[in-house]
């Protein structure tokens, strides 16, 4: 009897050794997958967090870039282009009047492209778009390739117009005045249509071309889609294209509302 309740005893205290190491081991366990995940986490936002900053100061050297060539344009080469309009206009008493007409129309040709040069520049610097805000920055690049008469262009804007963050503006306008250049040069489109929806929560913008598309897959690590695609990022905007073979291309960006 006596060592049948010290078998007894034996076994409660070997089941309760047991349980106290299970218990161990699986608070050790946990303890440890606790601080994986948040390693893991850790890793991640700081990964997350260096990808926005290299993101930041390309778009810093990208802007800055811009600025130069702004500059470079309108105090260099369109000071150059109106001394040559001035030159022809002084010599205009001294053609002879069968060339008259010639002569006019190459000096309307340069003093259209002073006038596009001009635009052109203050679309590249950024101080000229923050003052001018994203709505008419856009009227301005859209009214802009109007006059090259490359395609056609719809332009609608819907709700009521509000200012966003000055820094916020200035992204949106480079990806879309990335997007309208990338039209140009590469959709073969005949009509591009371009919405602005200003909503209480977001701002809605689109681009949508009708021309030879892409297959985006192949293409998404381009360069231009991902300057866009981090250059929505570092905003908080959902940037998007939808693309195919012979599909057009419709670029579109929702940027929740930071009214200011």
């Amino acid at each position: 009897m006596e060592n049948q309740k010290e078998i007894i005893s034996l076994i409660v205290y070997v089941s309760i050794l047991i349980v106290i190491l299970l218990a161990f081991f699986i608070s050790f366990f946990l303890a440890y997958q606790r601080r994986k995940t948040q390693l893991l986490i850790e890793n991640a936002e700081e990964k997350q967090r260096f990808e926005q900053e290299l993101a930041k100061a390309q778009t810093e050297i990208q802007e800055q870039t811009f600025r130069n060539i702004s500059w470079e344009l309108h105090d260099n080469i369109g000071q150059l282009l109106s001394v040559a309009k001035l030159q022809l206009n002084m010599l205009q008493n001294e053609v002879p009047e069968d060339k008259m007409k010639s002569f006019k129309e190459a000096s309307d040709v340069l003093g259209q492209g002073l006038k596009e040069l001009r635009q052109l520049s203050h679309t590249l610097n950024n101080d000229f778009v923050s003052s001018r805000g994203l709505q008419e920055s856009l009227e301005l690049e859209i009214n802009r390739f109007k006059r090259l008469n490359f395609l056609r262009i719809e332009y609608c804007v819907q709700g009521e117009p509000y200012h966003l963050n000055k820094k916020d503006e200035i992204i949106i306008f480079r990806i879309f005045q990335e997007c309208f250049s990338n039209v140009v040069k590469y959709s073969k489109a005949s009509l591009l249509t371009i919405s602005l929806n200003y909503l209480p929560e977001e701002l809605y913008v689109n681009a949508t071309d009708n021309g030879v598309g892409f297959d985006l897959e192949s293409e998404k690590k381009g360069s231009g889609i991902m300057n866009m695609q981090r250059r929505s990022e570092l905003i908080g905007a959902d940037f998007s294209i939808k693309t195919g073979k012979n599909k057009g291309v419709s670029v579109t960006l929702n940027y929740p509302t930071k009214l200011t």
